[in-house]
């Protein structure tokens, strides 16, 4: 397949085809990629459209999502179904997984986590992790527009930045950060700001001693964590402790 021969990607509307899959929706496009929600045999499913200019620029860097996700078969993160290369599309079908990203939860529906849904999600997302670190995989993109959540079941999603854990370019505590970031967005979202001097978040936020104590492990500010394991052990006493 020669890639280089065509000089746009083609954005598919709803009611086009792609091999057997109709298009029902555009979902969201980034720098690498297109993803639409597709249709057959009245299923759902999601297909990711590959850019071939992007594919071109990484190299083999664009074939780790597929690989890494061919690897991958847990509850909360999409099933890869098949790969799809033609002259016109280089792409894959993914699962398509129930539910609204974090971002639209917070930022458009306004929705208020309380702690107790905070335990419930993070819990999750460390299960997640765990998994993934046991198959030595590092994701590096947990951020609220990558996660799903139908107000039960949390599903990580988008995988185009997941690497194999090599301990040097590639650590498994590089997801720590993105996971005290997305935990900081669960509590922001009941903060309100008073007066008009912004303040760091550990200033800011009325956090208990543990809480504060696993967030700054988690973002780096003091001593980072280097397993998911004292992450889980430090997080489950935070939340028994605050119960």
């Amino acid at each position: 397949m020669v890639l280089s021969l065509f000089r746009r990607d083609k954005l598919y509307k709803p009611s086009e085809q792609i091999a057997d899959y109709a298009i029902e929706k555009i979902i969201g496009e980034g720098r690498f990629g297109i993803c639409y929600q597709v249709s057959q045999d009245q299923k759902s499913y999601i297909l990711k459209q590959l850019k071939r200019g992007m594919l071109k620029k990484a190299g083999v860097k664009a074939r780790f999502e597929e690989e890494i996700l061919r690897s991958l078969q847990h509850e909360s993160v999409p099933r890869f179904i098949k790969k799809i290369e033609r002259k016109d599309f280089y792409g894959y079908v993914l699962e398509f997984k129930e539910g609204k990203t974090f971002e639209d939860i917070i930022y458009l529906d306004k929705y208020v986590f309380e702690r107790a849904e905070i335990y419930r999600v993070g819990r999750q997302l460390i299960e997640i992790l765990k998994y993934m670190h046991s198959k030595s995989i590092v994701h590096r993109d947990i951020r609220v527009p990558n996660a799903l959540y139908d107000g039960q079941k949390v599903n990580l999603v988008d995988f185009g930045l997941a690497r194999w854990i090599n301990n040097e370019k590639y650590r498994a505590d590089m997801d720590f950060a993105f996971l005290g970031d997305f935990l900081l967005h669960l509590y922001y979202s009941s903060f309100q700001l008073k007066g008009f001097k912004k303040r760091p978040w550990y200033d800011e936020l009325q956090l208990q001693p543990k809480e504060l104590s696993l967030l700054k492990r988690l973002m780096g500010v003091d001593q980072r964590y280097t397993s998911i394991f004292d992450v889980e052990h430090d997080f489950y006493e935070t939340f028994e402790a605050n119960k």
